[in-house]
């Protein structure tokens, strides 16, 4: 039963790992977990302007200031929703680094609380999706789980795992991946277009694949 364990966490980790690298894209299925759709998104900028002038007319036309500010924060509020996406990965990356900062943690969360905090500003397929920060970051996560083994060194190395096989996925495709230090060397079988009908198939089925293991995982565990 606890080998059994063990396997349902590094599945987790694995499924988390492989979706990941796709956080430096606005549209992938990671980030689509993060933030609101394409349509909700323009409705709260719309909303958003329209809350923020409202609020700036009111209180410059001598108005109620606290209503005002009450529309100026709806304003606000409805635009945090429209960029949801870009709050929650740099809030995440700034409580890595105030842990880090503040309070001794392993030098894994400065490395992933930077990634974090820049993940919204850089170009999708390049930083995070080069092999370098693929090693770096599964040595940081081999040497933090080793130090904490059982289950957290099971979902390090599931995470690992599921890290390298997106990009291995991705060297089939058209885009591949490239090296950052030297631009030039880039991989790329080209067996698919990125974003094409193939590779949302192949995603559906790597997706009835986790499903299947973790009905696979659940009847054993109550069997």
């Amino acid at each position: 039963m606890e080998v059994i364990g063990f396997g349902g966490v590094i599945c987790a980790a694995s499924i988390m790992g492989g979706l990941a690298p796709d956080l430096d894209h606005k549209t992938s299925t990671a980030s689509q977990k993060l933030q609101l759709s394409s349509g909700k998104r323009k409705l709260m900028r719309a909303l958003s302007g329209i809350f923020l002038f409202i609020g700036c007319v009111w209180i410059l036309l001598g108005y109620s200031i606290q209503v005002g500010a009450i529309w100026i924060g709806a304003g606000i509020m409805a635009g945090s929703l429209a960029r949801l996406r870009t709050i929650i990965l740099i809030a995440s990356g700034a409580l890595m680094l105030i842990g880090y900062a503040m309070y001794d943690w392993h030098w894994i969360a400065l490395f992933t609380g930077i990634a974090l905090f820049i993940m919204p500003f850089v170009k999708h397929r390049w930083i995070i999706h080069s092999p370098e920060f693929a090693i770096v970051l599964s040595l940081g996560l081999f040497v933090f789980g080793s130090q904490h083994p059982g289950l957290v060194m099971a979902s390090c190395l599931g995470f690992i795992a599921g890290w390298w096989s997106h990009l291995f996925g991705d060297i089939f495709g058209s885009d591949g991946i490239r090296s950052l230090f030297v631009p030039k060397f880039k991989i790329a079988l080209r067996l698919f277009n990125n974003g094409g009908a193939a590779e949302r198939m192949i995603s559906k089925l790597c997706q009835l694949v986790a499903i299947a293991i973790w009905i696979f995982y659940g009847a054993v565990l109550y069997f």
